[in-house]
């Protein structure tokens, strides 16, 4: 069989011949992954923040299944001891104390008061030897009746160590804020601008404009201080007692 050859009209323009074409892989190029922070990691075991603050007062919390990184970095951030209790001796102390809480916002922690002999425990437990005492009575206190041998009480919030403070004898906790006044035991702000924690304080006197003066609870010896009625927590009546 014969193919018969068509051969293009005189003059015609012969059709260009199309490319081939471009072979294209259906293997992508790999997306740049985002640098991501490293996964949360827990302790099985408590995690103590404590240290001193500026004005020399002891501070302690126990943390239980709370993220290990972040609070090792509030603890760096507020110049605190990060110890993981891994003894019986540490476990024991961290059970003693107030539970803290983790603010991921500002990367601190709330770490509230606890007494001067607990604090001493907890360096010896973890054993620290090179790290100031906090502030013990002054003189004043003793002078106001407290007494030599008077001590602070346990932590705000826990069940702390050591005998109760004077300011806390006689004091109750108001059902609501229309009772605060004399006597009273409330909750009041650090006096520190980037304290974030409440504490423990009595009202001691009246001022005008509905605000009151007061003194820390577990710290009658440093210099009292006032507040506003609206600046005043309420105490659960069980803490109270």
């Amino acid at each position: 069989m014969q193919t018969a050859i068509v051969l293009p009209a005189p003059g015609a323009v012969p059709a260009p011949i199309a490319p081939p074409p471009i072979a294209r892989s259906k293997v992508t190029a790999p997306k740049a992954v985002a640098d991501k922070e490293p996964a949360a990691s827990t302790s099985p075991n408590p995690i103590i923040l404590f240290g001193l603050d500026q004005r020399g007062r002891a501070h302690a919390a126990c943390f239980v299944g709370g993220d290990t990184l972040a609070l090792e970095r509030a603890a760096d951030a507020m110049d605190l001891f990060f110890v993981v209790a891994e003894t019986d001796a540490l476990r024991d102390l961290a059970a003693k104390l107030a539970v803290g809480r983790l603010f991921p916002a500002s990367g601190k922690a709330f770490v509230p008061f606890t007494s001067a002999p607990l604090y001493d425990r907890l360096l010896a437990a973890a054993g620290i030897t090179d790290a100031p005492r906090p502030l013990k009575a002054a003189g004043k206190f003793a002078e106001a009746g407290g007494g030599a041998g008077a001590k602070p009480g346990g932590a705000s919030g826990g069940s702390g160590a050591g005998d109760p403070p004077a300011t806390r004898a006689g004091a109750k906790a108001p059902a609501d804020h229309s009772q605060i006044g004399i006597g009273s035991l409330v909750l009041a702000q650090g006096d520190d601008e980037e304290d974030e924690g409440y504490y423990a304080a009595k009202v001691i006197a009246t001022k005008a404009d509905d605000a009151f003066v007061l003194t820390w609870a577990e710290y009658p010896d440093l210099p009292e201080f006032g507040r506003s009625r609206r600046a005043l927590a309420l105490l659960h009546p069980e803490a109270a007692e």
